[in-house]
């Protein structure tokens, strides 16, 4: 009987049994290439020549340089994880649910914008030259059902068709940028910036909808053959070429014509073309436009319907929207949700509002795509990845930068209707109940969000260890703990810094620690000079030996210490070193424990740890005007796996039953896990608003 699946594996399988793997390494580039080469090349240049004149040639470059960063990322996350839904089943792996659905409504956004963005384009172009006066509308709802019928048959299916018109408009692109180049005139590249750098960046943020086709790749990943090789090779040939074709076609657009004729016309590739080869031109411009705008359109259409089948799938949105069409296997509800809206926001009818809102959601999703990337990292480490980012982590993090870096920079407009459609998608999330029940967890989220960020505002404590065998590692385990419920109680972030006189044990000490280790005798004077006394807070000597740690106790008070404390179990050394004003430490078996009270001084009086962290042992005082005060403990709302071990009361040991009334004062000793243990001392904290 073969080994079973682990889980992570069972439910890639799960979920790929409803896709046909029919998807090869061209037909994937073709997606992408369907994607990238619509609104980019044939309909933008004219807002980017108004806005930027010639300077466009470098952000189109910059911008696919940038660019360059999220593609790695997405090259490794595609090949490891290849199921549908792109950039939101990735986040959605390691995201707590509501940003996780958050992060697939903003992709459906801009895929949905993007797909009425090219069916504009379409409309407008056969408006302009084959049909003057015809309804936008119309065309669009035309094209929509021819297209939706297509993508209903198969994403193979709908390539066949997508292919042949990628072939003819690549070849027309080529064709027009290398006969152009030979006509570019360097006059209407004087000046390069003729508005300034200033629309620089609000241009780059505008044309990052036409860098996105890759992730459209990642979508269709459950049809993609040998996804673990063809994924990422399919993603950096598209935006190579990608990256490519803009630079040549945009310099020579710059350079044909001047920048402000090119500003005028809705169909800037076509008027280009036209300048250069008159009729023959301007008939391939058109079949060129018509091309790119369709092939884009199904690409998208796709896409879009595929990310609400993957939120319909994860529980998101109701299960409607995850069904498969019985016979061709495809999102097919879900693909008429999205035609019917593609058809309805197409009204819109302005190319750089559609592009806008269309990068708006892009640019903020893939931006968390990149954060998580580094999250599942950490989280699945034996993940196997086909593909890994030669630049990690700072790939995925410029990658985020410069995606959330260019939002603030669109229209004012673009963003309300992305906050609108957002608004819109919180609303349906929350008409699920099991996703009202995830919200539950966001508090507590929110506390360890807070909590990890006030630990980068306490101070740093340098911490001295003289003795790195069992008891000081011990120590340092313990004040390197970085657990939450540690957060709650410290006071500063300890730097640790060891002396140790055994060669091989500084060898392990700092494998294990990564800190800086002094290799000699703690003893003398002249080694702990190296350490820099006047830079350390504190000074813990924890040999083995009584009579090692007094001398050290004494030699680091005596050099300028301010807090030292000593392990001693001899009552003659501890007398001595608390003579001495340095705190002993003689209990054998709580020494990390009673360190770590020492040094943060909580409102805790004693912490100690049982089994390696499974339960925790609490002593707190009970404050003035405490809400506690008077209540007796079987009224009081103790969590159900905590329990009062002890009260102390004037000195007195008080036994806690049911009846006994808490009073100010009284020392309460709470046993249990550690977050239990933490509710329940907050419940004895809180203080009563009636109290004077």
């Amino acid at each position: 009987m073969g080994d079973a699946l682990p889980p992570f594996t069972q439910s890639l399988v799960a979920e790929q049994s409803g896709f046909k793997r029919n998807v090869g390494l061209f037909m994937a580039v073709m997606i992408g290439i369907g994607a990238m080469m619509g609104p980019g090349v044939f309909a933008l240049p004219s807002e980017v020549a108004g806005s930027i004149g010639p300077l466009g040639i470098v952000a189109y470059l910059v911008m696919g340089l940038l660019t360059l960063f999220t593609a790695l990322t997405y090259s490794e996350l595609g090949a490891a994880i290849p199921i549908a839904g792109g950039g939101y089943s990735f986040a959605n792996r390691m995201l707590p649910s509501p940003v996780a659905f958050l992060t697939g409504w903003f992709f459906w956004i801009g895929n949905t914008l993007a797909c009425a963005l090219y069916a504009v384009i379409f409309a407008l172009t056969i408006q302009t030259y084959f049909w003057p006066g015809a309804s936008v509308f119309l065309i669009v709802l035309g094209t929509t059902v021819v297209f939706t019928a297509t993508n209903v048959r198969g994403q193979a299916e709908a390539l066949q068709v997508i292919t042949v018109m990628n072939v003819v408009e690549l070849f027309i692109l080529i064709g027009v940028g290398v006969l152009g180049a030979f006509q570019v005139e360097p006059a209407n590249l004087d000046p390069i910036a003729p508005m300034g750098l200033g629309p620089l960046i609000p241009t780059m943020g505008l044309i990052y909808i036409s860098y996105v086709g890759f992730d459209l790749i990642t979508v269709a990943a459950e049809e993609i053959i040998d996804p673990a090789r063809t994924i990422p090779r399919a993603i950096l040939i598209t935006l190579g070429v990608g990256i490519a074709i803009y630079v040549l076609v945009l310099w020579v657009m710059m350079g044909v014509v001047s920048y402000k004729e090119l500003a005028q016309t809705s169909t800037p590739f076509i008027f280009v073309a036209d300048h250069l080869f008159g009729g023959w031109g301007r008939w391939a411009g058109i079949v060129a436009t018509i091309m790119a705008s369709l092939s884009a359109f199904s690409v998208t259409l796709g896409a879009s319907s595929r990310v609400l089948f993957a939120l319909g799938r994860d529980g998101h949105f109701p299960e409607l929207f995850s069904r498969l069409h019985p016979t061709y296997q495809t999102p097919h509800i879900s693909l008429f949700i999205c035609a019917g809206l593609v058809v309805a926001l197409s009204g819109l009818g302005v190319v750089r509002f559609l592009a806008s809102v269309s990068s708006f959601g892009y640019l903020v999703a893939i931006g968390i795509v990149n954060v998580a990337a580094i999250g599942l990292r950490r989280r699945m480490p034996n993940l196997r990845r086909p593909f890994e980012v030669a630049l990690y982590p700072a790939a995925p993090i410029l990658g985020a930068i410069s995606c959330w870096f260019f939002v603030p920079t669109l229209e004012p407009r673009s963003l309300l209707l992305g906050g609108g459609l957002t608004l819109v998608g919180c609303v349906l999330y929350l008409l699920q109940p099991e996703n009202r029940e995830e919200l539950r967890t966001i508090p507590a989220l929110l506390r360890s969000v807070t909590l990890r960020i006030q630990a980068y505002w306490r101070p740093h404590m340098n911490v001295l260890i003289v003795g790195g065998g069992t008891q000081g590692a011990n120590i340092a385990d313990r004040l390197l703990k970085q657990d939450e419920f540690r957060m709650v109680f410290r006071s500063s972030e300890y730097q640790i810094t060891f002396v140790e006189q055994d060669e091989a044990r500084c060898e392990e000490l700092g494998n294990r620690y990564n800190v800086p280790i002094f290799h000699g005798d703690g003893t003398k004077q002249d080694l702990l000079e190296q350490v820099e006394p006047q830079k350390m807070d504190v000074a813990i000597a924890a040999t083995n030996s009584d009579e090692r740690n007094a001398i050290v106790a004494l030699q680091a008070k005596r050099m300028g210490i301010d807090r030292v404390i000593a392990i001693a179990q001899d009552p003659d050394y501890v007398s001595l070193l608390e003579d001495s004003g340095i705190a002993s430490i003689s209990a054998p078996y709580a020494t990390a424990a009673m360190v770590e009270n020492y040094l943060d001084r909580p409102q805790v009086a004693d912490l100690f740890e049982i089994e390696s962290g499974v339960a925790s042992l609490i002593d707190m005082e009970v404050p003035d005007g405490a809400r506690v005060v008077g209540q007796r403990i079987q009224d009081i709302d103790i969590p159900e796996n905590c329990v009062v071990a002890a009260v102390l009361r004037n000195g007195q040991f008080v036994v806690p039953r049911g009846e006994t009334e808490i009073c100010a004062g009284d020392e309460v000793v709470f046993v249990g896990p550690n977050e239990a243990v933490q509710t329940a001392h907050d419940i004895f904290s809180e203080r009563n608003p009636d109290a004077a």
